[in-house]
């Protein structure tokens, strides 16, 4: 089998030709359960998720969210926000490896910067509720990629880790631009 970013290719082609066999049979739900503690301080937790009519367990994480002092928080962890831009470069940056992987175009670093513009009138309901959006106005990525490979094929990697991103496509309300840095 050829392993290309850390990923047999030949599980890709698998994974893709069950699903187009059977995509009713791989829908997926996926599972948090967030557990407030005490003022901002919130800690997820995911343990399971179904595919299909199939309920599977996989290790347990926790994730301990919180704001920052000057946000009224205990910084005991990051913002939810925080956690969105997190899930969102993560995605993005598994996009590069797995489209790349399917591509043949060999990554040495994929780093995903991600930036959010928030206006905190929103959440507080200032000056009036709904006057300001809550969530982010603008979220801004750059891709800074080292590769051995042709730019026309790492923009089209690029261009696949952003259009097939469940997290980016679940975030389609804000403004979005990005970037390729190679470096």
């Amino acid at each position: 089998m050829a392993k290309v970013n850390g990923l047999e290719v030949n599980d890709i082609v698998k994974l893709v030709d069950d699903v187009k066999r059977n995509p009713v049979g791989f829908q997926s739900t996926f599972y948090a359960n967030s557990s407030w503690k005490s003022g901002f301080n919130v800690i997820a937790e995911t343990n399971k998720f179904k595919v299909g009519e199939t309920t599977l367990k996989h290790k347990a994480f926790k994730v301990e969210g919180d704001h920052p002092k000057e946000f009224l928080g205990t910084d005991n962890g990051p913002s939810a926000v925080e956690i969105t831009l997190s899930a969102l470069g993560h995605c993005i940056a598994g996009g590069w490896g797995v489209n790349g992987a399917a591509l043949g175009v060999p990554l040495e670093s994929v780093r995903i910067g991600v930036e959010g513009d928030l206006d905190p009138q929103g959440m507080l309901g200032l000056p009036e509720p709904g006057k300001v959006r809550a969530g982010f106005q603008n979220i801004r990525v750059t891709h800074y990629v080292k590769s051995t490979a042709p730019k026309e094929k790492l923009e089209q990697v690029k261009q696949m880790a952003e259009d097939l991103s469940p997290v980016k496509d679940s975030l389609r309300a804000i403004n979005y631009s990005s970037k390729l840095v190679i470096q």
